[in-house]
């Protein structure tokens, strides 16, 4: 083999890579998020949107968690866009700050507190 061709292997190798890496981070922050937030009738955990390239604007009837996971699995993006994960709940901002005794720390707060230990794994698990 070439130099060249050993570098150009290298290069996809390193980018299939760094896409693994970044949809685990996406894949353990989102999850956390989505099964963290506090259940009454299970609204608030439903109502959580991914999309790629612009954030959801709107609410969905949807309740519990699993319709959020499954659009989240399925919506997760790669490099070439940002993926958001949204709640329009009304409410999901005191739902954060300790409105429910179920979540204190919140939703959000809680997980991107673990951001760093979050990144270290899936660097760890899909490195090449």
């Amino acid at each position: 083999m070439s130099f060249s061709s050993d570098l150009g292997r290298f290069s996809v190798e390193s980018l299939q890579a760094v896409e693994r890496i970044i949809r685990a981070i996406k894949l353990e922050l989102f999850s956390g998020v989505i099964l963290d937030t506090p259940v009454d009738t299970g609204r608030a955990r439903g109502n959580w949107q991914t999309s790629t390239g612009y954030p959801k604007t709107s609410t969905v009837e949807r309740f519990g968690a699993n319709a959020s996971l499954n659009e989240m699995r399925n919506n997760l993006g790669g490099l070439d866009g940002t993926t958001y994960l949204t709640n329009n709940l009304p409410y999901i901002e005191r739902l954060e700050f300790g409105y429910s005794r179920q979540a204190p720390s919140g939703m959000l707060r809680k997980n991107f507190a673990r951001i760093n230990q979050i990144v270290q794994r899936a660097a760890n698990q899909h490195s090449i």
